[in-house]
């Protein structure tokens, strides 16, 4: 559905896979919506209704209004990105959190796993492990002219 979708707004999908397709979704979004990385990550990972409905009014409006407008865009399946950007990364998993994902930073490195033990393994005194809520992204800044 989301190849299909996606395809309406001219962007061929050759390879058949869910990366090429979440790769022009994130196109779509951010570079011909000019939406930023934390609304685009709201779109292919919206919240649930119920959770929308928790929220404060304008929040929840922002939320409600990305759903409805974008609503061909969510992915409902598991999945867990990491979306370059000039200036930096966004990692971010399913809503559901079917796909796991960890962070964990460490002087001026950022480490990005499926599990913890993938970044021990790089960085044995890495910090605090972070696990984000499905759905809620982690979006990585780079110093200018820093690797």
């Amino acid at each position: 559905a989301n190849r299909r979708y996606i395809e309406m707004f001219g962007y061929k999908c050759t390879l058949q896979t869910d990366t090429e397709v979440i790769t022009y979704i994130a196109d779509y979004l951010i570079r011909r919506q000019g939406l930023s990385l934390k609304e685009t990550a709201s779109v292919i990972a919206a919240p649930f209704w119920s959770t929308i409905e928790g929220m404060d009014e304008k929040e929840a409006e922002e939320h409600a209004y990305l759903r409805k407008m974008y609503s061909g865009l969510l992915i409902t399946g598991p999945f867990s990105i990491i979306l370059g950007f000039e200036g930096g990364l966004m990692a971010l998993n399913d809503r559901l959190k079917l796909r796991s994902m960890v962070t964990a930073e460490k002087d001026d490195k950022v480490y990005i796993a499926s599990e913890e033990a993938a970044i021990r393994a790089m960085a044995p005194d890495a910090g605090e492990i972070y696990s984000p809520a499905g759905g809620e992204p982690v979006i990585i800044r780079v110093k200018e002219g820093a690797y």
